[in-house]
């Protein structure tokens, strides 16, 4: 074909998901010099990308329908490879590295690197992690194409030990990026390789309202986004690697109630991956929604079960008929029980009994429980994980958990202790917009290990209210006469916390009233004034200059009104 075109300007293959642009010398030079089968270079190539997209998180469906061009350039001398928008660029005789499959799949990493930086992510590419994060995907065909790890074979890893073994570290402050690049291999290395594509998931799934401007900022999300998809606190982890995150972040990364590391994955190589310890995790299904089918003689379907966790509804759909007419007994039978341990939901199935048609929606939240037994199980007795699709039978009694995550096999349902725990004291009650009749109180909100209900409010040691807010208006006061006030908070199991502070809270006297303060006037130690519902008295005697905030100045004025 080249030779039937002598003068063509360039030379371009298309496979599914690459271009090669290339001049004819170097096509015949590099690709024919190498006897490369074309057909079986691009379908490499096509692999590659279909590798580097995985990581990313994309299915064959979301994928950019531009293809990846691996383009030769002969304009900029000074470069090697590069990539820019929709393409990468070959100067030279680089172009070899594209051209020749042997060495696209055992030294290939110029190509698998500058493709890769086609598919970085923004939010998580903070300060010098350019050259960086797009090694994850270098890495991932390096694995795919069964290579050794460039970590390994370039002596990386000791030098990244001989990093974390240093007392103050700085992430930031790391020359090598390929030292750098270890601490994120080693969360693959960990958390498998759905970590990657789970973590570009989230990403792409946050508002732009929320994602990261600032470095410093895209640092405390990444750590948070990590621990999300690895479901462990990873804050350990981080911080052997010096990348410092703040309190913020901490509680954030607490507050989702992962378990916190304790095994030393930073010590992870690809030839001794080391995986966290994460209790339970075999027993997790992770979804949203699931369906459960019972059914009876010759394969009849008389209850199905649907489960939303996003909407809080089980539905359960029942058809008339009789389940098994060999079984004069309960034959299956399905509850659900919530976090206060109600039974909420309690259906026996009996083999031999006709049962009506029916639909009934039961709420269910993180932390109920469901349980289902089926005296035949196996192949009559099945779940369907229906973001995944898979199915698996069930045993003759299966009991979960509703977590944030999905449905956890348990072999008991918890009946939940009896919460005994206090609120904490309501702090910070002042009187507020006091009149000779009335008064409104505000106070802080108290904390609970479950969650406050309600506040209760006392005057002279006797209550007279209970709201649900942090503030009240006691009316029908008498005038110019003091009250002593008192708050408690009261959570849902009825424990009472210690009340507050006790407020001494004196009415305006009825028939006096005060000038309003003001500013350039002079006034004499004792005087009173009222400036915004708040009656003052001179502490000594001063000319005001205009000043208005001189009226806040305690060594000028004593306020009468508690505020």
């Amino acid at each position: 074909m080249l030779d039937q075109y002598p003068n063509a300007h360039a030379v371009e293959l298309k496979g599914e998901r690459v271009l090669i642009t290339a001049s004819p010398e170097r096509v015949k030079k590099y690709l024919l010099g190498s006897n490369t089968d074309p057909v079986q270079l691009l379908k490499k190539m096509d692999e590659a990308t279909r590798i580097q997209d995985k990581v990313a998180g994309l299915s064959e469906e979301q994928v950019d329908k531009h293809y990846v061009h691996y383009v030769e350039e002969n304009h900029s001398p000074d470069y090697y490879m590069y990539a820019t928008s929709y393409r990468t660029a070959y100067v030279g005789d680089a172009i070899q590295y594209v051209l020749d499959i042997n060495k696209f799949i055992t030294d290939g990493w110029g190509p698998w690197h500058e493709a890769g930086h086609l598919r970085q992510q923004s939010p998580w590419k903070f300060y010098n992690m350019t050259e960086v994060q797009n090694n994850i995907y270098s890495l991932s065909v390096e694995k795919a194409f069964n290579q050794p790890s460039n970590l390994e074979k370039s002596g990386i890893y000791p030098k990244a030990f001989q990093y974390l073994e240093q007392v103050n570290k700085n992430y930031d402050e790391i020359s090598d990026v390929f030292v750098k690049l270890v601490m994120l291999w080693q969360l693959q290395l960990a958390y498998g390789e759905e970590f990657y594509p789970k973590l570009h998931q989230l990403y792409r799934d946050m508002p732009s309202s929320e994602l990261p401007q600032t470095d410093e900022n895209k640092k405390q999300l990444f750590m948070i986004s990590a621990s999300k998809v690895a479901k462990q606190n990873l804050i350990p982890f981080f911080e052997k690697w010096g990348l410092r995150p703040n309190n913020d972040t901490i509680q954030k990364v607490a507050a989702l109630g992962y378990p916190i590391l304790t095994a030393e994955i930073w010590k992870g190589t690809d030839a001794n991956p080391i995986k966290p310890d994460m209790p339970n995790v075999n027993n997790i299904l992770e979804g949203n929604q699931f369906a459960w089918s019972l059914k009876g003689i010759g394969d009849f379907e008389f209850a199905k079960v649907n489960l939303n966790k996003s909407t809080e509804e089980m539905q359960i759909d029942l058809k008339a008929g009789v389940p098994h007419n060999y079984f004069n007994s309960t034959y299956a039978s399905i509850k659900v029980q919530n976090t206060s341990g109600k039974v909420v939901y309690n259906k026996e199935f009996y083999g031999n009994k006709q049962q009506n048609a029916g639909t009934q929606k039961v709420s269910v939240k993180t932390g109920d429980f469901i349980e289902l037994t089926h005296l035949e199980g196996g192949e009559r007795a099945t779940l369907i994980n229906l973001d995944n699709n898979k199915r698996e039978s069930l045993d003759k009694k299966v009991m979960y958990e509703v977590t944030k995550d999905g449905l956890k096999k348990v072999n008991q349902i918890v009946n939940p202790k009896p919460d005994t725990e206090a609120p904490t004291q309501p702090q910070g009650l002042y009187a507020n917009n006091l009149t000779s009749n009335s008064v409104e109180l505000k106070w802080n909100p108290s904390t609970d290990n479950i969650g406050v209900k309600e506040y209760q409010v006392l005057r002279d040691g006797q209550l007279i209210q209970t709201v649900q807010g942090t503030t009240f208006i006691d009316q029908n006061l008498t005038a110019n006469k003091e009250y002593k006030y008192a708050v408690k908070a009261v959570d849902a199991a009825g424990n009472t916390s210690i009340q507050s502070e006790i407020l001494p809270v004196k009415t305006k006297d009825q028939n006096v009233s005060y000038e309003k303060w003001d500013p350039k006037k002079a006034y004499t130690k004792g005087d009173k004034v009222e400036h915004q519902g708040t009656v003052y008295e001179a502490v000594q005697n001063h000319q005001g200059n205009g000043d208005p905030n001189w009226i806040f100045a305690l060594s000028l004025w004593k306020p009468l009104t508690i505020k």
